[in-house]
């Protein structure tokens, strides 16, 4: 009976805890799939995305990559700007 009461009560846990590397694995896919490799980004734990562009990314991919991001289920919200130095590529 504890087993179970404990297990109720962590799953809901382990579900929220993925939510941060769920948003940055599809952050990193849109990425590489529109060539955006100068950005840095990081996800919070409710699965909010921040990302920095480097200065060498247009303004059309950004808009782009902004677009793919909205409409990811993984994705629960952006905010960007781009900055006036540039980021090693992402890997």
């Amino acid at each position: 009976m504890k087993r179970l009461a404990v297990a109720l009560l962590l799953v809901p846990t382990l579900a929220w805890a993925n939510l941060a590397a769920d948003a940055e694995r599809a952050a990193e896919r849109v990425l590489v799939e529109e060539n955006v490799l100068t950005v840095y980004f990081t996800a919070n734990d409710e699965g909010r995305l921040t990302l920095l562009f480097g200065r060498q990314v247009a303004g059309w991919q950004i808009d782009a990559v902004l677009k793919k991001l909205e409409q990811d289920p993984a994705i629960r919200g952006v905010t960007h700007t781009q900055v006036d130095s540039d980021y090693c590529p992402i890997r």
